[in-house]
Formats: structure tokens, C-alpha cells, sequence
């Protein structure tokens, strides 16, 4: 009864894997319905985290610098539009990009309590 207890409570890393990979697969899957031109800006907001994404970035700080989110926004904003007014756009970008930046920062998370 014990040990069945303490099974319930103890999560194996490769069970984490799994769970993390199946969360993956429906984000993916959702990301699919988004419009065009948001699908186009993700894969760039995902390109800029990926450059991002070592130890010791300004990612992982316990509180990312402000502006250095927006400027990787900002870069993003610049190479998708001409129109440098359209502010929608802009914080639709804005949006993506600490998105993106939360769910890095929860898988690192997780993986470094496992590892």
C-alpha cells in the first residue's frame, strides 16, 4: 500500500518526456489554425528564441530585461511590415514573443529539476 503511494507521488523523468512531448504535439497542432501572416511571425518569434535559448541567457533571468523581449519584437516587427504605424501588429508580435519566452522558460525549468 506504501509503495503504491509512493509511486503515485514520484514522477520519472521519462514520464515528464512523454507529457512534454504530447503538450508539444497539441500546441502544434493548435499553432496550424492560426492565420497566415501570425504562422509566418511565430516560426520567426521561434527562430529568435532558438538563437536565445543557452545557459545563462537573458531568457532564463528570473526577470527577463524589458527591453531586451521588446527589441527581439521590434526586430521581428521590422522585417514583417512597412507600415510602422500599424501597432496592432506590433503588439500581436509583442505577445507571441513572451509567449514563446514563457513556455522556454517552464520547460527549462522542468528539465533542470530532473537533470
Amino acid at each position: 500500500m506504501r509503495e503504491d503511494i509512493l509511486r503515485q507521488r514520484m514522477v520519472l523523468p521519462e514520464l515528464q518526456l512523454v507529457d512534454e512531448a504530447e503538450l508539444e504535439e497539441d500546441r502544434e497542432y493548435l499553432m496550424q489554425m492560426y492565420p497566415a501572416k501570425a504562422r509566418l511571425i511565430m516560426v520567426m518569434v521561434e527562430d529568435e528564441c532558438d538563437k536565445m535559448e543557452y545557459e545563462g541567457s537573458p531568457m532564463f533571468a528570473p526577470y527577463p530585461d524589458k527591453e531586451t523581449i521588446l527589441g527581439l519584437s521590434g526586430k521581428i516587427f521590422n522585417k514583417v511590415t512597412f507600415d510602422r504605424n500599424d501597432q496592432h501588429l506590433r503588439h500581436l508580435i509583442d505577445v507571441m514573443m513572451c509567449n514563446e519566452i514563457y513556455i522556454r522558460r517552464n520547460r527549462y525549468k522542468r528539465r533542470r529539476k530532473f537533470f
